[in-house]
Order: C-alpha cells, then sequence, then structure tokens
C-alpha cells in the first residue's frame, strides 16, 4: 500500500511555493541535497514527475497540480489536530492585507464566509498599497497578504490574472473630450504607470483630475467629474460602462495577483490561505461582485 509522508508533502509545497530548492531548504532547515533527495523518492514512490526545471523556474507537472491541494489540506489537517492536542499555542487573530480595490469581493467574502465559519478565529483586514503591503509582511506587521505583482517579477504564489479595464459612471462620456479627463490611484499604484504609458504610446491627450487612495473616493471622483478610470475587472460596479478599443482606448496588460504566505505560518493563517486560493479559483461570474456603498 503506498502512503504519503506528510514531511515530503511540506518539501514538495516548499519547493513549489518559493520557486526553487535552496530557498525551501533554507525554510525547512534543510540541505537543498536533502531536499531534493525528499522529492526524488516522492516522485519514484507515485511513479510519476511532480515538477519541472527550467531555467525559467519551476512549474507543477500535470500530477503536480492534482497533487499540491491535497498536499496542503493534509498539512493543514496535520496542524490542525495538533493544534486540537494542545501541541501548538493558539492564534485567533490573523491580519491579512489586500489592496483597497478588493475590499468589497474578496474582504466582504471573508467577513461573511470565512468569518462565520471560523469564529474562533479573528481576521483583521489592513488596506494598503502592494508594496507597502509587502514590506509590513516582511517586518511581521502581517501574517499573509494578497497583492499585485510588480511587472517583470514572480514574487509570491500566483493566484490568477486580473484584467485592467477602462471604466465611467453611468451616464457619464469622457473618452468624447479631446483631453481625457482621468482620475487613478496615486504614485506607488502598480497599475498607473502602465495606464499613463498606454495613454501616451496611443498618441491621446490626458489630464489627472483626481487622485484618491481608496476606491470609494476614485469612484466619486469619476461621478463629480465625469471622468474616466481603469480598475480591476472584477471590482467594477455592473451599472458601469466598460470602455474598449472601440471608444479609441488601448488595451491594457492585466494584472497578476499574488497570495503572499510566510513559510512558517500557523494553522489558522494557512485556512485562510486556502479559502483565498478556492475563492479566487472560482468563475468570474461566481465571484462575489462589488458591495454597493450607499453615499
Amino acid at each position: 500500500m503506498r502512503h504519503l509522508d506528510n514531511d515530503t508533502l511540506a518539501a514538495f509545497v516548499a519547493v513549489y511555493d518559493h520557486g526553487s530548492f535552496t530557498a525551501a531548504a533554507e525554510q525547512l532547515g534543510k540541505t537543498q541535497a536533502a531536499v531534493s533527495i525528499m522529492l526524488s523518492r516522492l516522485e519514484k514512490h507515485l511513479g510519476q514527475r511532480l515538477l519541472e526545471r527550467s531555467r525559467q523556474g519551476i512549474t507543477l507537472t500535470s500530477a503536480g497540480g492534482k497533487l499540491i491541494g491535497y498536499a496542503r489540506q493534509m498539512r493543514m489537517l496535520e496542524e490542525e489536530a495538533l493544534s486540537a492536542l494542545g501541541c501548538y499555542d493558539a492564534r485567533t487573530r490573523i491580519r491579512i492585507g489586500m489592496p483597497d480595490d478588493y475590499l468589497g469581493t474578496v474582504g466582504a467574502a471573508l467577513i461573511e464566509n470565512f468569518s462565520q465559519r471560523n469564529p474562533q478565529l479573528q481576521v483583521e483586514i489592513v488596506s494598503d498599497f502592494s508594496f507597502k503591503l509587502q514590506k509590513s509582511l516582511e517586518e511581521g506587521h502581517l501574517d499573509l497578504a494578497i497583492v499585485t505583482r510588480q511587472p517583470g517579477q514572480e514574487q509570491g504564489e500566483f493566484l490568477r490574472h486580473e484584467a485592467q479595464l477602462w471604466c465611467t459612471a453611468p451616464n457619464c462620456y469622457p473618452e468624447r473630450q479631446s483631453v481625457l479627463p482621468m482620475v487613478l490611484f496615486p504614485d506607488g499604484c502598480r497599475s498607473r504607470p502602465q495606464v499613463l504609458a498606454a495613454l501616451d504610446q496611443a498618441g491621446l491627450r490626458w489630464r489627472i483630475v483626481c487622485t484618491s487612495s481608496h476606491l470609494t473616493g476614485v469612484e466619486t471622483a469619476v461621478r463629480v467629474g465625469a471622468a474616466l478610470t481603469v480598475l480591476p475587472a472584477s471590482v467594477i460596479s455592473p451599472d458601469w460602462r466598460i470602455l474598449g478599443q472601440n471608444d479609441r482606448l488601448p488595451a491594457l496588460k492585466p494584472l497578476d495577483l499574488a497570495l503572499l504566505l510566510p513559510a512558517d505560518a500557523h494553522v489558522g493563517t494557512r485556512r485562510l490561505a486556502q479559502f483565498i486560493r478556492e475563492l479566487i479559483s472560482q468563475p468570474a461570474a461566481e465571484i462575489p461582485r462589488p458591495i454597493q456603498i450607499v453615499r
């Protein structure tokens, strides 16, 4: 009978999450050679390759993609069992960071669903720009974070591609103006440079009429100023107008959403991380729409 060893599964998950055997070995407190041997034995035991190694990094094979979710769940169950037996100190407070854009979707799901299912865990959501959230996580002020990746970098665990769309409020037609009135998040937003560069490359004239650090501020400024903005597809209000190339606006590259989870995350934090993975992996139509705030 074949069995799966949790230590070996932990090595498999660590190698994939960290993207290298060296980083995984440091996290596990083992040598790189030891981690490599553990993975080789696991693949031999299962009779299937789990990871592909190339100059571009480490990716999952078809078999690895099937196993990774089970491996995470088995690790979580082990930690829960040890916690129930008093082998872990109980941690009830989990601090998660995410950009302001996702408070109405991911944040709402955490409050309405995860917290109700796990009343013993106190989830505290911290909203800020991705680069600040990464620093806060590194300094230990957060337990995990959802961030938009810096273009060209692959930090964290990939969650999904997030389309960026030109949009405006109902009955607003900023695209008809010769100089586009723009409302954007301020410097530090990882989308902002791409948006302005795309406008310049398309030869379109623009002016920034307002900047705001919060999604509600951006939405209010768009409505008041009959202006144009760019938002992730999943956070745009259903009644807003979506604009595109037919409106002479350039296509924008999608953002990459990533999950930053420390290797030594506690069982409650890992449980929350798994909830986020399952939520983000849902088809777009099934992800909760933004909460409509009455102002």
